[in-house]
């Protein structure tokens, strides 16, 4: 496995994907969920994805079901909840009743947030792709494109076999283990597990649509650096003049453009799911802490069982705002590379024609950032996590404020 995995990586007789390609094998598991409306093909030779007629009839039947699925289970949940006899442990108390069922709701808004948007923007998700793929064709190849796409695709990979199947398992076992009746357990599978997949499968989704562009802005990086080394240098009183480049600023500028057009888009389809799953994820941040305050201070009654599934529950949703975070910073880190590398071109023995391609370049790098953003309200960085651990302490020490003390 691990010899194959470095023919791969490091291999150059291994062909090299397309960019649009590298996003197959979760297309599989988005289409499972019903996250992708369409139905679509796949080419070897071609750097554009080919819609299937009257797939959308299909898909979007699936996620519907899905949607009603959950509301439904959500309904019973809240009844079993507040009606049942059954001794529900940490849930006992109305505070902790009252935040246990305002998270699973918070996580079946994000799941109807989630699909709403993916069949508004359905047509908006087949145009990322393809102009991935295209820019990534017409753009001047670096010296590391190669290792660029390889990597990109193992990422890509990793996701889907790896990360995404052992959250999965990690929470069937802990589901699965919890000394309750068969009826509370499917409650939970359906209105807990169930919900956080769809979320973790959307997120991983847009996170590698993000680093896509990061591998165009890396490419581009590339570039510049050969740019940069197509210099005179002086040595021993002598001059090495290297051979010129027949790349041009304006080849790079118009790639940069598009790399900056497929993050607007990516940003205003997910831009409404990011905000539903953070929010989401700073309430259970509270709800689970809390829960295991009141039932280690308060009432002395939470079992073991019940404080690993919160302190697993908690890094659940730290997981998915690292990743939402981590993909606005490299996405800002490689965009700053390239300014930087920009200003370090030697403007020396320059055409007036080179000069004003340097300057309209940095122009252009000063009015499109590239900034993921929620509707404006808050940037998606590296910064969100810090505010939103820092946020959620806040709120958990004015919470314990009201609990009945012994």
């Amino acid at each position: 496995m691990f010899k194959s995995l470095k023919v791969f990586l490091f291999s150059s007789s291994v062909e090299l994907p397309l960019m649009q390609n590298i996003i197959k094998p979760l297309y599989f598991v988005i289409s499972l969920f019903g996250l992708f409306p369409y139905s679509v093909q796949f080419s070897k030779s071609k750097s554009f994805l080919k819609i299937k007629n009257k797939s959308v009839y299909v898909n979007s039947l699936c996620g519907i079901s899905i949607i009603l699925t959950m509301i439904a289970f959500t309904i019973l949940h809240v009844q079993y909840i507040f009606f049942s006899t059954e001794y529900i442990g940490m849930t006992e108390d109305f505070v902790p009743q009252m935040n246990y069922v305002i998270e699973i709701v918070a996580l079946v808004i994000f799941c109807i947030t989630a699909y709403i948007c993916a069949f508004i923007n359905r047509e908006v998700y087949i145009k990322i792709i393809n102009s991935l793929g295209t820019t990534w064709v017409e753009m001047p190849p670096g010296r590391n494109c190669e290792t660029i796409l390889r990597r990109l695709q193992f990422q890509s990979s990793i996701i889907v076999m790896t990360v995404l199947l052992l959250l999965l398992l990690l929470q069937i076992c802990v589901n699965f283990s919890r000394n309750n009746s068969v009826w509370k357990i499917i409650l939970v599978a359906t209105t807990f597990n169930l919900p956080q997949m769809i979320q973790f499968v959307s997120i991983a989704f847009y996170y590698v649509l993000i680093m896509m562009v990061v591998a165009i802005l890396a490419n581009i990086n590339d570039i510049f650096l050969e740019l940069d080394s197509n210099r005179n240098i002086k040595t021993d009183g002598f001059i090495k003049v290297k051979p010129k480049t027949t790349l041009s600023l304006r080849q790079l500028e118009l790639a940069y453009i598009k790399a900056f057009e497929i993050k607007t888009y990516i940003n205003r389809a997910f831009q409404a799911p990011i905000l539903a799953s953070s929010i989401q994820c700073f309430h259970s941040l509270i709800c689970e802490a809390h829960i295991i305050y009141h039932g280690l201070v308060i009432d002395g009654t939470l079992t073991t069982h019940d404080f690993v599934n919160c302190s697993i529950w908690i890094l659940y949703q730290v997981l998915k705002v690292y990743v939402i975070a981590l993909s606005g910073t490299r996405l800002k880190e490689e965009a700053l590379k390239i300014g930087q590398r920009l200003h370090n071109l030697s403007i020396e023995k320059q055409d007036l024609r080179s000069f004003l391609e340097i300057q309209h370049f940095s122009s252009l790098m000063t009015y499109q950032r590239f900034e993921l953003t929620a509707y404006e309200y808050f940037q998606l960085d590296g910064t969100l996590l810090y505010n939103m651990l820092t946020s959620a302490a806040m709120y958990l020490i004015i919470l314990v404020q009201f609990d009945n003390r012994p």
